[in-house]
């Protein structure tokens, strides 16, 4: 029973290392995820503007750079509260 009991715990604590390792892992994909739709948005947008954009696909290019810029001051704010 003790062997068995023994046994079981070992499992438990390989177990357990093996899921925080496959959770780390899984928040560094979820970083590439992002940092590649990001990196997607940009590419649509800069898209658009290289090409003789309509009026309606220079709308939202100009709002998704609004809404980067703005982003980009939370940021700054942020680390200046930090700083």
């Amino acid at each position: 029973m003790r062997k068995q009991c023994a046994s079981l715990e070992m499992e438990n604590r390989q177990l357990k290392a093996r899921l925080q390792e496959l959770q780390v892992s899984l928040d560094v994909y979820k970083r590439k995820v992002k940092e590649l739709e990001n990196k997607n948005s940009i590419l649509k947008v800069s898209g658009s503007l290289n090409r003789n954009p309509g009026k309606q696909d220079s709308q939202k290019a100009r709002a998704f750079i609004d809404g980067m810029v703005k982003e980009i001051d939370r940021c700054l704010t942020l680390l200046d509260q930090e700083g």
